[in-house]
């Protein structure tokens, strides 16, 4: 593109040198009708009139020209159709770049699921934040319905997407979003999805809430995510002598840099292979 740019740049001077000498009714003949796209598009530079700019972006066969016209389009209804049904991406774009309202760029991103990058482009827009949580409720594609959630600001409507939004995935984009404490306390303890859990226990800065979950959630990976924050030695050595998870007892023993501590877990666990953790744990400290 930016070739085709620079190269109708270029080729403006020597087709379209003239063109103050030319009559209004002479720049639209050479914008519908030059041979050369380089001199369509400099003519549509120099149009205003929007029946004429309309018909050059709906029937031009060269994407440039079309996009040159598009730019100069104020009509929001056009642009809405041109939005959703142009062939190329660069004439979509500009399209969805001319349009203003923002119930009308959801309503394109809707209709455009299949084209990611014009979804992301429209998202960009739109700074109503109740537009875009009625999007992420209505879209079908995980990773627009990602790019909406990125694109919202209020921390009300991304609790409740992230309390509420059936889907993990989209839960879980919320929740990076979130500061409130209490929110990211609640979903670490109530969260149906192990990830979900795991996710806000990295966000929470409460040790008796980390260490609550470290000992009681039912998943292992969220045991192991909180035991990773985790720095108490006395919670460290419960952990490792009373979780049934080798995976959870592993990452408790690496946040252990304490050499007696590490000795007396040796002589007091029969596991062979934590035994054998703590003897290499004991040798990346050096005793």
């Amino acid at each position: 593109m930016c070739y085709k740019k620079c190269h109708a740049m270029n080729q403006s001077g020597q087709l379209f040198g003239n063109a103050g000498s030319l009559s209004r009714e002479q720049i639209i003949e050479k914008a519908l009708h030059a041979s050369e796209y380089a001199e369509r598009v400099e003519a549509v530079k120099l149009i205003d009139d929007q029946e004429v700019l309309i018909r050059v972006a709906q029937d031009d066969p060269d994407y440039f020209v079309r996009q040159t016209a598009v730019e100069r389009i104020t009509n929001q209804e056009v642009l809405v159709k041109i939005a959703c049904h142009d062939k190329d991406y660069y004439v979509r774009l500009a399209a969805v770049k001319g349009i203003t309202d923002g119930k009308t760029l959801s309503g394109i991103i809707m209709k455009s699921q299949d084209d990611y990058y014009i979804c992301k482009d429209a998202l960009h827009k739109i700074t109503d934040n109740d537009v875009l949580a009625a999007l992420v409720e209505a879209l079908t594609d995980r990773d627009i319905k990602s790019a909406a959630v990125q694109a919202i600001t209020d921390q009300k409507l991304l609790a409740q997407i992230a309390r509420n939004n059936s889907d993990f995935y989209v839960r879980s984009d919320a929740l990076k979003k979130i500061n409130d404490q209490d929110v990211l306390v609640q979903i670490a303890r109530h969260d149906s999805d192990y990830y979900v859990r795991a996710l806000a226990v990295q966000q929470i800065d409460d040790p008796g809430v980390i260490r609550t979950i470290a000992f009681e959630d039912p998943d292992y990976f969220v045991r192991g995510q909180a035991v990773t924050r985790i720095s108490d030695v006395s919670v460290l050595q419960q952990i490792i002598t009373a979780d049934h998870d080798f995976e959870v007892r592993q990452k408790a023993l690496a946040n252990i840099d304490d050499a007696a501590v590490l000795k007396q877990l040796l002589s007091e666990i029969n596991d062979s292979w934590i035994q054998r953790k703590i003897k290499s744990r004991l040798e990346e400290l050096g005793v």
